[in-house]
């Protein structure tokens, strides 16, 4: 694994505890409206943990790739509602929405990088 990865997997769980902290504050405290946040927690650790201990770099980005996906697949649902958003309609959460959909990206974009990182490290 190359030496950004951890970085990026950082600044991926900096990010999703942003997203989670907007929709708290776009919305009421709800526990789900808490999960990117909690998401991006744990993959900010891994990230660190990734930095402070070389020899298992590994396993901490795949674990940390594990939440991605996972992050990945319980906010795919908020897509066609971020959709319906983008073209002027309206969606019983939007707030809930817009998080889900920012999750997706985040995560996929962590997803992608490690990926790349791992057919690199191939070569």
């Amino acid at each position: 694994m190359g030496r950004s990865l951890p970085a990026r997997a950082l600044w991926t769980g900096v990010f999703l505890v942003l997203v989670s902290t907007l929709a708290v504050m776009g919305s009421s405290l709800t526990p789900t409206a808490l999960i990117p946040g909690a998401l991006g927690l744990g993959i900010a650790l891994l990230g660190i943990w990734a930095d402070k201990a070389p020899k298992q770099k590994t396993l901490a980005m795949n674990i940390a790739l594990g939440l991605a996906v996972l992050g990945i697949l319980g906010s795919l649902r908020g897509v066609p509602d971020f959709i319906t958003l983008l073209g002027g309609g309206t969606v019983a959460r939007p707030v809930a929405a817009m998080a889900q959909f920012a999750t997706v990206f985040i995560c996929l974009g962590f997803a992608i990088r490690w990926l790349v990182e791992r057919l690199n490290q191939r070569q």
